[in-house]
């Protein structure tokens, strides 16, 4: 009943303000909503489309009825496009285009750093982050600076903080919890590199945040993140679960420091060409003009003002 009156409210509220156009952001409940108050309501709707989650149920949230009915699908990578013409009819597949996350490179300005052992992770403190693959990662690397800071909280720090114990790292590791945006990037000043070991992501914006502050990454070779991350070029990638393969990528950023920065440098790059807010928006906003003037779009759309 809840569900039937919020699509209710929503459809006569987008009669009421003469919208043309609904947008949502992500593919699950809030999705299902807009689809269903588009049909109320006789506006056109599309999605942006994440992952990684909704790939795991795509039946559940009726993926597929969903980019049917969409006007349009907002796909934050390549990979994440893949997985909805997994899930979608080839008719359908046209529609399906590439909008990037992004961030604004401005706010991430390069800062001169003494190169030492600071690591930094950023996210959700869940199995799917994969630190433990990190803890054990530690244990492999003789460094007298080494230290880890973990921004972030979640389900499983309790269980964390005593694995970090159970390995001797408690003096390395620093548990900070939850910071904001503007904190993390007073944070990336002072890391010398930030490590992602996760199992399961999207395209994470704290990779676009590292790089556009010319830290160094270590990331898994998973889902979109080598459509940022570039092995050898933009940062290192190891395969997942890997923890022997994490520790010698940590050790190559921490012993190479000039070419860590190298390829940090050549990242900042790679962020401002494809990887920013304003970019992509504007990606967004030729959509919104094309499909309302009933062209189709590319898969990748031009920057429009």
């Amino acid at each position: 009943a809840s569900d039937v009156y919020k699509r209710q409210v929503l459809a006569r509220q987008l009669k009421k303000t003469g919208a043309t156009h609904l947008h949502n952001h992500i593919a699950t409940s809030s999705c299902t909503v807009a689809m269903l108050a588009s049909d109320l309501s006789g506006i056109p709707f599309s999605f942006t489309l994440h992952g990684p989650d909704i790939f795991y149920e795509p039946i559940r949230w009726r993926l597929d009825e969903k980019i049917r009915r969409a006007r349009f699908v907002a796909c934050i990578s390549e990979f994440c496009r893949s997985q909805a013409m997994a899930f979608s009819a080839p008719e359908d597949w046209p529609k399906l285009h590439i909008v990037h996350c992004g961030v604004d490179p401005s706010r991430y300005t390069p800062a001169p750093r003494e190169r030492g052992a600071q690591l930094l992770f950023v996210g959700r403190l869940a199995a799917v982050k994969g630190l433990p693959v990190l803890f054990e990662a530690l244990t492999r690397i003789d460094h007298p600076d080494l230290s880890l800071a973990i921004v972030g909280d979640g389900p499983d720090r309790a269980a964390l903080e005593a694995q970090a114990g159970a390995l001797a790292l408690s003096d390395k590791v620093d548990f900070m919890g939850y910071r904001s945006q503007s904190e993390v990037a007073s944070l990336l000043k002072d890391a010398d590199l930030l490590v992602l070991p996760s199992f399961a992501e999207g395209l994470p914006v704290v990779l676009m945040e590292a790089l556009a502050a010319e830290v160094p990454v270590v990331a898994t070779r998973i889902a979109g993140i080598p459509e940022l991350v570039e092995h050898g070029n933009t940062g290192l990638l190891v395969p997942p679960g890997d923890a022997d393969g994490l520790a010698a990528a940590i050790r190559m950023i921490l012993q190479s420091p000039d070419n860590a920065y190298k390829m940090a440098r050549a990242g900042r790059t790679r962020i401002e060409a494809e990887f920013t807010s304003r970019t992509e928006a504007a990606r967004l906003a030729h959509l919104f003009r094309a499909y309302g003037e009933g062209s189709q779009p590319p898969k990748r759309p031009e920057p429009r003002p």
